[in-house]
């Protein structure tokens, strides 16, 4: 079942607008653009959602199996500098699709 750009990108915002709880696998792990290692239970207990609008570019998905699909894209907010992400999506029958791990790599100012 390999989901869509669409799907992914759809479930990307949820996760900006807060919905940790239902789209973060047990074991999800972040590298975030700080540098820092976050864990699920750190991201639920200290990230707040999201704020100001998330511009997207260069957005690719690739299925790697049939319940693994790789989301990369290059992604900027107002006053921050851009960063390329990637995320690893896992599949399963009870819970649809999950965050599984997340990267922010910083892009180096011009």
């Amino acid at each position: 079942m390999s989901p869509t750009l669409d799907t992914l990108l759809a479930l990307e915002d949820r996760l900006a607008a807060g919905e940790y709880a239902a789209l973060l696998h047990p074991e999800f792990l972040e590298f975030g653009q700080s540098g820092r290692r976050w864990t699920r239970a750190e991201v639920m207990a200290e990230l707040p959602p999201a704020t100001g609008p998330l511009t997207r570019t260069e957005c690719q998905v690739h299925a790697l199996s049939s319940s693994l699909a790789l989301l990369t894209w290059r992604g900027q907010r107002p006053g921050r500098p851009a960063a390329w992400r990637s995320s690893l999506w896992a599949h399963d029958a009870q819970h649809g699709w999950r965050l599984r791990f997340h990267q922010a790599t910083p892009v180096p100012a011009p």
